[in-house]
């Protein structure tokens, strides 16, 4: 994992706290903040872990998406941008957008305490 400087640091504090104030949102302004998310991890050069975030959110859901075989072989072969508009367009039309937030808004609230850890 790259290291983060101070001002990664404190845009991570930054975003963790806007996302935790939107999460009763209603599930239409939730699409947006996944896209923020997606956007900032890849600008941060979490690549990796914005591609573990949709695989695992699409192995947790594959029953209710109707996904067989191993998602995280067959997702490897697909560019991150095509992954996240799979599983957004999946979401999106199996009604889980909530669920694919919540898991992005955990997955930030982790990335943000290992680095938290890894300052201290």
């Amino acid at each position: 994992m790259p290291s983060f400087s101070s001002h990664n640091h404190i845009s991570y504090k930054k975003n963790l706290k806007e996302y935790q104030s939107k999460d009763n949102l209603e599930i239409k302004y939730k699409a947006p903040l996944i896209l923020r998310i997606y956007g900032i991890l890849n600008n941060l050069d979490l690549k990796n872990e914005n591609r573990l975030i949709l695989n695992n959110w699409l192995e947790q859901y594959s029953d209710l998406l109707g996904l067989k075989g191993d998602i995280y072989y067959d997702n490897s072969k697909k560019s991150l941008n095509q992954l996240f508009l799979m599983a957004f367009r999946k979401a999106k039309d199996s009604s889980l957008i909530n669920e694919l937030y919540q898991e992005y808004v955990e997955s930030f609230k982790a990335i943000c305490k290992k680095n938290e850890i890894k300052k201290d």
